[in-house]
């Protein structure tokens, strides 16, 4: 999740916002609701999303007015370029069909967004995934293409809306043609809205954005070096960051995906969005404009077609407080507000 660097729509008079029907490179052109969407992490490697907490969660984020859930399903990168997965071991898939299904049942849209995890490794986040020699490389992409498939064929048989093919990576997204590959494998599993999520200071680098479907962004955009912005001063940055992402949404005849977002309890919530820290004078009520008004977004901004916060968790027993936390009275409140029509 956040690194170094990283890494609500209002109903309108009854007006139903949906997103643009621009054809994919697959044909598709069927336009699909405005995703109003949370990720609902884990601590494990995802045994909570079978749970019983886990439908729970999806019961109160629906209440809130989400309507979209995304899972990250994870394999393990080593520093030799190797990607171990569990299907490696024939280990089950029920953890990763499961919400899916579920989420579907209430009538929410699903995005698959599957992460290396890179914990253990000299790699201090995904953007630091590199290699030294091509054959490092090569085993890199060859094995991130056989598990990222795997994954593809996953979302295809719970019909899943949306696949990430992959996020925040720095060195790996400059191999262009390595990309164009296995997106071109993953459409041939798969039929839903392909995107791929970029780093919020990267996403005009990517070269292969015309292969998918969505242009995603981890959007940890900073807005502001004040120490208590104001929410006039919040939103008048996130106004003029639009109209950069607008600007390139046009040349590329894309809407833009947040394939995440999120606002740590932090002073420095607005400055550094990515960042880790917590505390800090009037952090709480930063942290609250920060997601206030991010919320209302899509609904003045055509060239977006949704986003997904950063983060939900079951509730299950003994699991630990995290950073990025939505699950707070406030917060609930504000997803409401802005996401419940």
């Amino acid at each position: 999740m956040k690194r170094l660097l990283w890494p609500s729509a209002f109903a309108l008079s009854g007006l139903l916002l949906i997103s643009a029907a621009i054809p994919s490179p697959a044909g598709q052109s069927a336009p699909l609701p405005l995703f109003k969407g949370v990720t609902v992490s884990c601590q494990t490697w995802g045994i909570e999303w079978q749970m019983p907490e886990m439908e729970t969660a999806l019961d109160e984020l629906k209440s809130l007015g989400v309507n979209s859930i995304a899972i990250h399903p994870y394999a393990q990168i080593r520093e030799d370029g190797h990607v171990i997965s569990g299907r490696r071991s024939g280990a089950s898939t029920t953890h990763i069909t499961t919400p899916l299904r579920w989420a579907h049942e209430r009538g929410m849209s699903t995005m698959l967004i599957p992460h290396i995890a890179y914990w253990g490794t000299k790699f201090l986040w995904r953007g630091e995934i590199n290699f030294a020699t091509p054959e490092e490389w090569n085993t890199f992409f060859d094995e991130y293409e056989t598990w990222i498939v795997q994954m593809a064929a996953l979302a295809e048989a719970e019909h899943a809306e949306v696949f990430c093919v992959g996020l925040e990576y720095s060195y790996a997204q400059k191999y262009d043609e390595h990309w164009r590959k296995i997106i071109a494998a993953v459409r041939a599993v798969y039929h839903g809205k392909v995107t791929y999520g970029a780093n919020w200071n990267e996403y005009a680098e990517v070269k292969f954005w015309d292969a998918l479907d969505y242009i995603g962004v981890l959007a940890y955009f900073p807005l502001t070096k004040t120490a208590d912005p104001s929410a006039p001063e919040i939103a008048a940055a996130w106004e003029k960051r639009c109209a950069e992402l607008e600007r390139f949404s046009k040349q590329n005849g894309k809407q833009f995906l947040f394939t995440e977002i999120g606002y740590n309890e932090s002073s420095r919530a607005a400055t550094e969005p990515w960042a880790f820290k917590t505390g800090g004078e009037h952090a709480t009520e930063i942290q609250a404009r920060c997601i206030d008004i991010a919320l209302g977004l899509p609904a003045k901004h055509p060239f977006l077609a949704g986003m997904y916060w950063w983060k939900w968790l079951p509730e299950i027993p003994h699991h630990e407080q995290e950073n990025y936390r939505l699950q707070t009275a406030p917060i609930k409140a504000l997803i409401a507000k802005h996401w419940k029509g």
